[in-house]
C-alpha cells in the first residue's frame, strides 16, 4: 500500500465502518456510493483461475474466463443461474457446507474453495468459489495472476495479518521507484515517517470487518491522482488484499460539472429577472436568487415544494400546470405575481427541457413599463391641453433637424408668432439670427439625451427656457422639446428684493460692527481707567511709602555710627574701670550686656535689609504705574518685566499644595526701547499673569486626576522670559508650561469677552487690551502658539522705528 508520508502518496480516508484512519490531507468523511460487488465483478473478469461469484441464494453474479474452459460452460448458461442447477452431480453434504460458510464467514475447502465476500455496509453479500488445482497449474495461475495484476491500473497490495507485505504489483513499485520484489516480507510502512497506514491496517485486521473501501488521494511521479480504495480480507481473515482504482478523471468531472453549475448559478442569480426550475409535478427544482428575494424567502426553502405555495393567488402555478399540459415546447405571457397587495406583472417564458418533463421559467419584470405605458397614455390627453395653457409660455416639439412639429402656447401671439407661423418650419426660418445662436446649442443637446433650464432673453423679455429630450419606452430619442414662460417682471421684482435685501444687509452688517467697537471701545475706555486710577494710587501709595522710607533709611546711616561710638565709649569705661560699682556689675550682667553687643549691629543690619526692600518695592510701583511717562518715550524694557514680576512676587512663591514657579530670564543686551511704557507693562502684567494662571489649573487638575502635573519639569511650574533684538524690531517671549489649548481656545483668545477661566476670576479683556496695545497703539505683533498638554507661548514684536 502506499507511503502516506512520502511526497507521492496521500494516505486512505477511514472506511464507512469507521474503524480505521489513514490520513495526511483532511477530507470528508463519507460511505464511497462504488458498490463492492461490481469491482470483485470486474476483478473476477481478469483472473486467469476457476473464479466464480454467487450471491446468498447461490446465484451466480460473475465467473472468470478459467472457470468457463475448466468445466466447458458458456457465461450466458451460468449467470443467474443457481448452483445446484448447474452442479447436481455435487455431494450430498454440499447445500450444508454452503450454509455453514454463509453463517460462520469461515472459508470451506472441497471441490472448491469457499470463502464469503462482503458488501460495502460490511453485510455478508454471498460467496467465492475457487476450483482446485494442482502446483504446475498454480505456479501457471499465479504467474498470470500477476501479469494482470501488473496490468490492472491501479494499487495492488497483499498484506498478511503480520502487517507485512506478501507482494504488490507494478504501479504501487513504481510509485515509490522501487522493485517489486523490495516489499516482500517487509513491514507495512517501512517506508512511512509515522505508522498511520500500518495503524489502520492493524485495525482492519483486528476488526470483524471483512471488506473496506474508501477513497484517498495519491501522490505520483505524475502528479495527484484519485483512487478508490478497496480492501478484502481471505486467507480466512489472516490476509487482506488492498486495490487502488484510478478515479481521478471522475473526480476531475465531478468538478468540473459541480463548477459548471456554480457558474449557472451565479449567472442565473445575476440576471434580474425571476428564474425557476419546475418539474411537470408541479414542484420546483431550484430557484435563482432574485425570485427568493422577491418573496422573502432563503433559496433552499423551494426545492420539492409545490409551486405556488407562497402566492395568496395561485397565478404562476396556474400558468405552470397548463404549460405542461400542452404540447408547446415553449411559451411567452404576462402574469401578475407577488403576495397581497405586493403584486407585479412579469413577462413570463417557460422552455421545457428533459424530454418534456421539466421546465425553466424565466419572468422579467416589466411593472415599471406597464405603469409608464398608462402615463403615457394619459400623458397624451393631457399634452395638447397643458401646451394649449401654459401660462405665459409657449410649448414646442422639433425634430432632427430643428423643425417644429408643434407649438401651442399663449405667449406666441405676444412675440408676433403662432402655430400657423412655426409648424413645418426650422429654428432659422422662426427667429432671427442673433436669437438662434443662443437657442440652437439647447435644442442640439436635448437631441443628444441632455436637459437644461436657462434665462434667455428676446427682445426686452426674459423667458425661462427648458430644453429636455423626448423618449419612447426604449429610451430612443425621437425628438426634442422647449418649454417657454415669460418670467420679465419676476425678475425684475427678484432685482429688486435683492438690491433690497442687499441693502438692509449691509446696513444690518454696518449696525452690528458699529455696536461691536462701541462695546468693545466702552468696555476698553473702562479698563484703561481702571488701570489708569490703579496707576495714580499705585503712584501715590508709593509715594506715601517713599517719605517714611526714605525717613527710616537716612537716619540709619546716623543710627550705625551712633552706635559704634556708645559702644566704644563702653569699651573705654571697661578699660580705664576694670572694677565698676557693684550695681552697674549687676545690671549689665542682667541685661545681657556682651549679647546686646552682637545682636545690636544685627538688628541694624536687617533694618538696612528691610529699607532697601522697601525703596525697591517703591521703585517697581512707581516703575509700573509710569504715570509720568505716559508717552513714548525711551525706556529699559528689562525694568519693566522686573516691576512686574516684583509686583507678581506673591503668586510666584510655593504655596499649601503647589510648588513654586521657577521664572528663568533670557535677557539680550538691549538699548532703550521708544514705547508707551505704562500700556506696554500692563501687557507684561496681563501674559505673565495668565502664565501663572494656566500653571495653577495644571496643578489643580493633575491633583483631581491623581497625576503628575503635566509639566515639564516634575516637581514646579516654569515661566521663560526671553528678549532678542532683530534688525528692524524687538522680540519678547514669554512661555509656560502649563495644560496649554486647542486650536479652538486659540483662535478666539483675543476676542473682547472670550475667556476659558471660571465666572468671576476673568473678564475676557486682558488679551484683547493687550493686543490693541502691542497692535494699535505699538504697530507689532502679538501672536500665540500653543498645543494640548504642551504649554503657551506668546511673542511680542516691537518696530524700533
Amino acid at each position: 500500500m502506499p507511503n502516506p508520508h512520502l511526497q507521492k502518496t496521500v494516505p486512505l480516508q477511514p472506511a464507512a465502518n469507521g474503524k480505521g484512519k489513514i490520513a495526511t490531507t483532511p477530507q470528508k468523511a463519507k460511505t464511497p456510493t462504488h458498490d463492492p460487488q461490481a469491482q470483485f465483478s470486474r476483478f473476477i473478469q481478469q483472473i486467469p483461475a476457476p473464479v466464480a461469484m454467487v450471491d446468498n441464494q447461490m446465484r451466480y453474479i460473475a465467473i472468470s474466463p478459467r472457470w468457463q474452459i475448466e468445466y466447458g460452460l458458456q457465461k450466458q448458461e451460468i449467470i443467474g443461474k443457481i448452483h445446484s442447477e448447474i452442479f447436481s452431480h455435487c455431494q450430498e453434504n454440499w447445500q450444508q457446507i454452503t450454509e455453514d460458510c454463509l453463517i460462520s464467514g469461515q472459508s470451506q475447502a472441497k471441490q472448491w474453495e469457499i470463502q464469503p465476500w462482503f458488501n460495502s455496509s460490511g453485510e455478508m453479500g454471498g460467496l467465492i468459489l475457487i476450483g482446485k488445482q494442482n502446483h504446475t497449474t498454480c505456479e501457471s495461475t499465479s504467474e498470470q495472476l500477476q501479469a494482470v495484476l501488473d496490468a490492472v491500473p491501479g494499487l495492488i497490495s497483499w498484506v498478511d495479518s503480520d502487517l507485512r507485505y506478501i507482494g504488490v504489483n507494478k504501479h504501487l513499485a513504481n510509485a515509490f521507484d522501487l522493485p517489486a520484489e523490495t516489499f516482500i516480507n517487509q513491514e507495512v510502512g517501512f517506508l512511512e515517517t509515522s505508522p498511520k497506514l500500518a495503524n489502520w491496517i492493524r485495525d482492519f485486521f483486528v476488526s470483524t470487518d471483512k471488506t473496506i473501501a474508501h477513497e484517498m488521494t495519491v501522490s505520483l511521479q505524475e502528479g495527484e491522482r484519485s483512487y478508490l480504495i478497496v480492501g478484502q480480507k481471505y486467507h480466512r481473515d489472516n490476509r487482506a488484499v488492498f486495490v487502488g482504482l484510478d478515479i481521478t478523471q471522475r473526480k476531475q468531472a465531478e468538478q468540473q460539472l459541480q463548477s459548471a453549475k456554480d457558474q449557472l448559478q451565479a449567472v442565473l442569480d445575476a440576471v434580474p429577472g425571476l428564474i425557476s426550475w419546475v418539474d411537470s409535478d408541479l414542484k420546483y427544482l431550484g430557484v435563482n436568487r432574485h425570485l427568493a428575494s422577491h418573496f422573502k424567502l432563503p433559496q433552499d426553502t423551494f426545492a420539492g415544494r409545490e409551486v405556488g405555495f407562497m402566492e395568496s393567488k395561485p397565478g404562476f402555478a396556474e400558468l405552470a400546470r397548463q404549460f405542461f399540459a400542452s404540447p408547446e415546447e415553449k411559451t411567452s405571457l404576462e402574469v401578475n405575481l407577488g403576495i397581497e397587495d405586493k403584486r407585479r406583472s412579469y413577462l413570463m417564458v417557460a422552455q421545457k427541457y428533459h424530454q418534456g418533463r421539466k421546465a425553466v421559467f424565466v419572468g422579467l419584470d416589466i411593472s415599471e413599463r406597464k405603469q409608464i405605458e398608462a402615463e403615457m397614455r394619459r400623458s397624451k390627453n393631457l399634452y395638447r391641453t397643458l401646451a394649449r395653457n401654459f401660462p405665459n409660455g409657449a410649448v414646442c416639439l422639433f425634430d432632427f433637424q430643428l423643425r417644429f412639429t408643434l407649438a401651442e402656447g399663449t405667449e406666441l401671439a405676444k412675440i408676433g408668432l403662432s402655430k400657423q407661423l412655426m409648424q413645418g418650419k426650422t429654428l432659422w426660418e422662426v427667429f432671427p439670427p442673433e436669437h438662434c445662436a443662443i437657442i440652437e446649442p439647447l435644442y442640439r443637446q436635448a437631441l443628444a439625451g441632455e436637459t437644461h433650464v436657462v434665462e434667455v432673453p428676446y427682445g426686452d423679455q426674459i423667458y425661462l427656457t427648458h430644453t429636455l429630450p423626448v423618449k419612447n419606452e426604449q429610451g430612443e430619442i425621437l425628438a426634442g422639446m422647449v418649454m417657454t414662460q415669460n418670467i420679465t417682471i419676476a425678475k425684475q421684482a427678484e432685482e429688486a428684493i435683492r438690491k433690497s435685501e442687499e441693502r438692509f444687509r449691509q446696513q444690518a452688517r454696518e449696525l452690528e460692527q458699529t455696536l461691536q467697537e462701541l462695546k468693545t471701545t466702552q468696555t476698553q475706555l473702562i479698563q484703561t481707567e481702571k488701570m489708569s486710577s490703579l496707576g495714580q494710587l499705585v503712584a501715590g501709595v508709593a509715594h506715601e511709602i517713599n517719605n517714611p522710607v526714605s525717613f527710616i533709611y537716612g537716619n540709619l546711616t546716623y543710627a550705625r555710627q551712633y552706635t559704634q561710638e556708645l559702644l566704644q565709649l563702653l569699651d573705654l569705661y571697661a578699660t580705664h574701670y576694670p572694677d565698676p560699682h557693684p550695681e552697674i556689675s549687676d545690671y549689665s550682667e542682667g541685661m545681657g550686656l556682651e549679647f546686646l553687643r552682637k545682636d545690636f549691629i544685627k538688628l541694624l543690619d536687617s533694618m538696612q535689609v528691610g529699607a532697601d526692600r522697601i525703596r525697591e518695592v517703591v521703585l517697581s510701583l512707581r516703575n509700573f504705574s509710569r504715570i509720568d511717562e505716559s508717552q513714548k518715550k525711551p525706556v529699559d524694557i528689562h525694568s519693566g518685566i522686573d516691576s512686574t514680576l516684583l509686583i507678581l512676587q506673591n503668586r510666584l512663591k510655593a504655596k499649601a499644595g503647589r510648588p513654586g514657579i521657577e521664572v528663568i530670564k533670557q535677557y539680550a543686551n538691549l538699548p532703550l526701547i521708544p514705547c508707551y511704557a505704562g500700556q506696554l507693562n500692563q501687557v507684561f502684567m496681563n501674559l505673565i499673569s495668565n502664565a501663572i494662571d494656566a500653571i495653577e489649573e495644571s496643578f489643580i487638575s493633575c491633583e483631581k486626576a491623581s497625576k503628575v502635573p503635566d509639566v515639564r519639569s516634575k516637581d514646579k511650574g516654569q515661566i521663560i522670559i526671553k528678549t532678542a533684538l532683530k534688525p528692524a524690531e524687538l522680540e519678547i517671549k514669554i512661555s509656560d508650561n502649563g495644560h496649554g489649548m486647542d486650536e479652538q481656545t486659540k483662535t478666539h483668545i483675543f476676542e473682547a469677552f472670550y475667556t476659558t477661566k471660571p465666572l468671576g476670576k476673568g473678564t475676557g479683556l486682558g488679551l484683547s487690551i493687550s493686543h490693541q496695545i502691542v497692535v494699535e497703539k505699538h504697530k507689532g505683533q502679538l501672536t500665540c502658539h500653543s498645543s494640548p498638554h504642551k504649554g503657551t507661548q506668546f511673542v511680542i514684536k516691537i518696530p524700533l522705528q
